[in-house]
């Protein structure tokens, strides 16, 4: 998934996940404010059933009440009373008095329900009639009422859908607004990847977002000036050294090739030369880096052994006049021979020739070069390690820290990792290969290229 589809996406979840907790959030509230003001209620609920215990036959058969009544009552304000079933109150307790002593069975029925006058009243059967306890006034509010059954299954049907149809109307909007806000932000977004990677961008400045896209098309003209003068700096200043450079190469080869001066004379002609020679490798070098960094380099695909490849490599090394400090050896397994990559054999050999030109330099005591190649099923290895001094941890972490471009320079203006390890990461890049580098102190230094294999 593209970095900007996976950006919003994140985005409309998270609305979503917003809109869920804002409804939980509102849920354990409601029951937060149910508990709270039940458990804060000042009126406290009277148990009519302890009443209702609490009044019993004596052995005269008249009804009298424990002595536990009176403190129920006067704890809830509240009164009670027992009626036959003539609706004669035949027990009473704390009864006002301007409520009367008989009832008919209307009456009965009205305040079973409601209200005895001002009075909340609650009922229960009690063995000797119907208990009636009283509440003080405004002390409970009571409400009743009945539907029907199907009109109370069509009315929760009908919430449910209303509710339902609220959250698919918030997700909706939250959709909208979502493709709203990508419509407006995703070439934002698109040209920020595209000035990243060193690419011109023009971005339609026009909407909500104009000056911010006016702005990006300003940074990504000035970045691509800035790189295209650099670029043709550097390739100009190769140019106009590379033609004083052979004038100085020859001079100094003319010299140290003369019997006729003293032995001092030819050995400082000698040493000009290999300079020369070094200072022209590098020019090569910052060239080459330029044209991979700013895509100027096309490669040249072809078929490429990596063995065969590896190989060359080290026999041109040998064949070189390589000092005797220096062994290279060369081994690979069987499975890699017959494998292929597509590449530029130019630009690779270029790459693994740096990588054991690193040992060389860096080891100036000498030490043992192995150059190996291995076949991983999906990929093929080639490894170049020596065992000589090796890097600390610190220098390691600089070596494979990304962002491997010319603008990474120390104090003096040199290449902080130098040219050869630069031009490594870029000819690894064009080949959608990787780069794996290991390290210690005295324990050496190798260095791991992967290519995917693939049928070409």
């Amino acid at each position: 998934m593209k970095p900007v589809e996976r950006f919003f996406r994140k985005y409309f979840l998270s609305m979503v996940g917003i809109i869920a907790l804002f409804l939980l959030l509102n849920v354990v509230l409601l029951f937060s404010v149910l508990i709270w003001a039940w458990q804060t209620s000042e009126v406290p609920e009277i148990s009519i059933s302890k009443i209702c215990d609490s009044i019993t036959l004596d052995g005269t058969g008249h009804l009298t009440a424990a002595g536990a009544l009176d403190e129920i009552l006067e704890e809830h304000h509240a009164w009670a009373m027992i009626l036959d079933d003539t609706g004669t109150v035949i027990f009473q307790s704390k009864l006002p008095e301007e409520l009367p002593r008989q009832y008919t069975a209307a009456d009965v029925a009205k305040f079973s329900r409601w209200y005895l006058g001002d009075y909340p009243v609650y009922v229960q059967e009690h063995p000797q009639g119907l208990l009636v306890v009283g509440g003080e006034k405004g002390s409970q509010a009571k409400y009743y009422f009945s539907v029907s059954e199907s009109y109370a299954r069509k009315l929760l049907v009908g919430l449910a859908a209303v509710f339902l149809t609220n959250i698919i109307v918030v997700v909706l909007l939250i959709w909208k607004n979502t493709r709203h806000v990508e419509k407006a932000v995703t070439p934002i977004l698109r040209g920020i990847e595209t000035v990243s990677s060193g690419q011109p961008v023009s971005l339609p400045e026009k909407g909500e977002l104009a000056e911010i896209n006016r702005q990006l098309n300003k940074a990504g003209a000035f970045i691509a000036k800035k790189d295209s003068a650099r670029a043709d700096w550097i390739s100009g200043v190769s140019h106009d050294v590379r033609t004083p450079l052979s004038v100085i190469l020859g001079f100094a080869g003319q010299l140290e090739d003369d019997q006729t001066l003293p032995i001092s004379a030819r050995e400082q002609a000698s040493y000009i030369r290999r300079q020369g020679e070094k200072l022209r490798s590098l020019i090569s070098d910052l060239n080459l880096t330029s044209r991979l960094e700013y895509a100027m380099q096309p490669l040249r695909l072809e078929k490429v052994y990596p063995v065969e490849l590896a190989r060359q490599v080290v026999c041109e090394f040998l064949d070189g006049g390589l000092e005797e400090r220096y062994e290279i050896e060369f081994s690979a397994d069987q499975e890699s021979e017959p494998v292929t990559i597509p590449g530029d054999e130019a630009l690779l050999k270029r790459a693994l020739g740096n990588l054991i030109q690193n040992s060389i330099v860096h080891n100036p005591q000498g030490c043992r070069i192995s150059v190996s190649v291995l076949c991983g099923g999906t990929s093929i290895m080639v490894e170049v390690a020596d065992d000589g001094a090796g890097v600390s941890s610190e220098k390691l972490e600089e070596l494979t820290a990304g962002g491997h471009r010319l603008e990474s320079t120390d104090e003096k203006l040199n290449l902080r990792h130098g040219l050869g390890v630069l031009l490594v990461w870029q000819i690894m890049e064009a080949h959608k290969g990787t780069v794996t580098m290991e390290s210690e102190p005295q324990k050496g230094f190798k260095t791991a290229l992967a290519f995917p294999v693939s049928n070409f």
